[in-house]
C-alpha cells in the first residue's frame, strides 16, 4: 500500500496587536479551542500562513495596519472591539467584534467560527485524505481481481476466441487476458506495472507412448472386427464377398476409433492447458496487484500545505 512519508503540517497564524498580554491571551485561548492550527503571538510572514489582528477599534490607526497585512497575506481577520465599519466592506478582511472580555468564551467562540472557515485543519485533511487513499487503493486492487476472475471464464469459456488445446490458441489466449487486464488497470486511471516476461505455457506433455497404445489396441480390435465379419459373412456368401466385407469393417471401425481417440486426446489437451492458463492468469493477476501504484491525494496535499501555507495559508 503506498504510504506518506511527509508529516503535515498544521496552519500557523499569527496573532498580533498593541497589546501583548491581550494577544496572548487570544491565541492561547484559540489554541484550546481550534485544532489543527498552531497560534503564535507575532509570527512574520516567513512563517504564518494567515494573520489575526486584536484591536481596541481606534479605526484610522488600526485600519492602516489591517491593510498593509492585507495587502502583504492576501487577507486578515480583525478582532475588534470597536466598529470598524469602514474595514468590513473591504474585500479580504473579515472583522469579528468582541463585548467585554476579549478572551471571554462568547466571544472567542465567535472568533474560533471565523477561523476554522477561513483556514483549513491541515492535519485533519492530511488524515480524511490518508484514509481516502487507502480506501481507493483496497477497491482499485478488488477491482482489477475481479474483473480479471471474469477475462478468465470469458476466455476459457467453450467456443471461445481461440483453442487452449493448441499452443498458437494458448499464446493468443494468453495475448488476449494481458490486454484485457491492462485495460482494466488502466480505467481505473493506475498506470500498467512492469511485469517479468514469461513464456507462454504449453501445456501438460501426454504419457509417452500412450497414444500409440491406444491405436494399436484400435488397429487389433478393428482387426479382430474385420476377421469375425469376413468369417460370417464368407459362411453366407462365399469367402470372396466375406473378405470384402471383413475389410470394409475393419477399415471403418478403425477410422471411427481414431477419431473417437483423436478427440478425447484433443480434449484432455484443452483441459490441461485451459488449466495451465488458469494458473498463469491468476499468478499475473497476483503480481499486477502487488505492483499497483494508485497516485494518492495525501501526497499531493502535503506537498501543497509543506510549500504554500507558510507563505499564504490555505483557505477555503
Amino acid at each position: 500500500m503506498n504510504t506518506v512519508s511527509a508529516s503535515a503540517v498544521p496552519t500557523v497564524v499569527s496573532v498580533i496587536g498593541p497589546e501583548r498580554d491581550k494577544v496572548a491571551a487570544v491565541a492561547a485561548a484559540l489554541q484550546e479551542r481550534v485544532p489543527g492550527r498552531r497560534f503564535v503571538v507575532g509570527a512574520g510572514p516567513d512563517t504564518a500562513g494567515g494573520v489575526i489582528a486584536v484591536t481596541a477599534g481606534e479605526e484610522d490607526e488600526d485600519a492602516a495596519i489591517v491593510r498593509a497585512v492585507r495587502d502583504a497575506m492576501g487577507g486578515c481577520v480583525v478582532y475588534t472591539g470597536g466598529e470598524l465599519t469602514a474595514l468590513s466592506a473591504e474585500p479580504g478582511v473579515t472583522v469579528v467584534p468582541w463585548d467585554g472580555d476579549a478572551a471571554d468564551r462568547r466571544n472567542i467562540d465567535r472568533l474560533a467560527a471565523a477561523v476554522t472557515d477561513r483556514w483549513i485543519d491541515v492535519p485533519r485533511w492530511v488524515s480524511d485524505a490518508r484514509r481516502a487513499d487507502a480506501d481507493r487503493i483496497d477497491r482499485v486492487r478488488v477491482a482489477v481481481r475481479l474483473t480479471a476472475e471474469r477475462h478468465t471464464s470469458d476466455l476459457l469459456e467453450p467456443g471461445g476466441q481461440a483453442d487452449a488445446a493448441t499452443s498458437d490458441g494458448r499464446g493468443l489466449l494468453d495475448a488476449l487476458f494481458r490486454a484485457r487486464l491492462r485495460c482494466t488497470v488502466l480505467e481505473h486511471g493506475v498506470e500498467w506495472p512492469h511485469l517479468p516476461e514469461s513464456p507462454t505455457p504449453a501445456g501438460a506433455s501426454p504419457v509417452p507412448g500412450g497414444d500409440r497404445q491406444r491405436e494399436l489396441l484400435v488397429l487389433v480390435a478393428s482387426c479382430g472386427a474385420g476377421l469375425a465379419a469376413a468369417v460370417a459373412v464368407g459362411r453366407l456368401a462365399g469367402p470372396l464377398i466375406g473378405v470384402l466385407v471383413g475389410v470394409i469393417v475393419a477399415v471403418t471401425l478403425a477410422l471411427v476409433r481414431r477419431r473417437m481417440l483423436a478427440g478425447a486426446r484433443r480434449e484432455r489437451d484443452r483441459a490441461a492447458g485451459a488449466a495451465q492458463l488458469r494458473r498463469q492468469w491468476a499468478a499475473v493477476a497476483t503480481e499486477v496487484v502487488s505492483r499497483l501504484r494508485v497516485p494518492t491525494v495525501a501526497d499531493a496535499v502535503v506537498a501543497e500545505t509543506a510549500g504554500t501555507v507558510g507563505m499564504t495559508g490555505v483557505t477555503r
